[in-house]
């Protein structure tokens, strides 16, 4: 918390990592980038490659992967235990723009 930022409610906390998330959108561009330089690869990997958290990494790969930009080798539904592994999905390439 800043000195500037006076939290008063649940909203006021909701409403900033709303716009925490907001501004770092440019995670789901270096994912991209990583995955298409590094191919498939854990969260943990991803996470150390492009210097982020990993749960700032699952989030927007959870975004990336129902945008259908990127695949993971096991369904949401049945990871329970498993470590998926992400993947661009084929005829991505590329950011996009």
């Amino acid at each position: 918390m800043t000195a500037d930022i006076e939290i008063q409610s649940p909203m006021d906390v909701h409403r900033i990592q709303r716009t925490k998330r907001a501004r770092n959108t440019p995670i789901k561009s270096q994912i991209i980038d990583y995955l298409a330089n590094h191919g498939a690869s854990k969260v943990a990997d991803i996470s150390n490659g492009i210097a982020s958290s990993r749960g700032a990494v699952r989030y927007h790969l959870a975004a990336l992967e129902n945008a259908s930009i990127v695949r993971s080798n096991i369904s949401p539904g049945a990871r329970g235990r498993f470590t998926p592994f992400y993947g661009l999905a084929p005829g991505i390439t590329e950011p996009a723009s």
